[in-house]
């Protein structure tokens, strides 16, 4: 039985992804199973090949990286390992990410033996942080994005409300909800509005 990584690979970059996909054929304990530079298509087909890791690029025509990692969490969870490679190193881009569920934010500049490690360590259940970060994102403060959401439901809007206001999907609005919970060490709306009026988070957003 063959006990190799399966690994899918996405990038628009075809000279790029060619050469990522023979350096991880050239590991004995890894195997690129497909390589896509299409998001939708890689949604099309992950189903029937049943990756271990997909390893995608951010910056993708279409559909983001992220709404597509967000897509791949929500029917596979942690049976599929997210490793995400992008041109832009920001702790906001990074805390996104790892708030999606992946195991790995890796720069575009990363060398071969760096993203065969972290296909390595997100088999082992590990999560990688940027060398630039010490720990896993967890800032006191939400981001924009997270500040707009929270002011959202401290009008007491619905999540399908908060959607259309923000112009982003409903399940996208339930991970900004989760993360600002966590943040927030509460459990419910409720508790997050709570706090976020005893922090003076809310406060701040009327500002």
């Amino acid at each position: 039985m063959d006990q190799r990584i399966k690994v899918l690979l996405l990038d628009d970059h075809p000279l790029v992804m060619e050469g990522l996909k023979n350096r991880l054929d050239r590991e004995q304990d890894m195997q690129v199973i497909e390589t896509f530079s299409e998001p939708l298509e890689l949604l099309k087909s992950i189903d029937a090949l049943k990756p271990d890791v997909a390893v995608i690029d951010i910056s993708m025509p279409g559909m983001t990286g992220f709404d597509l990692a967000v897509e791949i969490k929500r029917t596979y969870d942690m049976e599929i390992k997210l490793i995400v490679l992008s041109g832009y190193v920001y702790d906001e881009y990074v805390q996104k990410a790892y708030e999606i569920g992946v195991h790995a934010y890796l720069s575009k500049q990363a060398t071969y033996p760096q993203i065969i490690n972290a296909i390595r360590q997100s088999m082992l259940g590990l999560r990688l942080v940027p060398e630039t970060m010490t720990t896993l994102p967890r800032a006191d403060q939400l981001t924009p994005t997270e500040k707009d959401v929270l002011k959202q439901i401290a009008l007491e809007k619905t999540n399908k409300e908060i959607a259309r206001e923000l112009a982003m999907s409903q399940r996208t609005v339930e991970y900004h909800m989760a993360a600002i919970n966590r943040k927030l060490d509460v459990k419910t709306r409720v508790g997050a509005v709570a706090k976020g009026y005893e922090m003076g988070l809310l406060e701040r957003l009327y500002d």
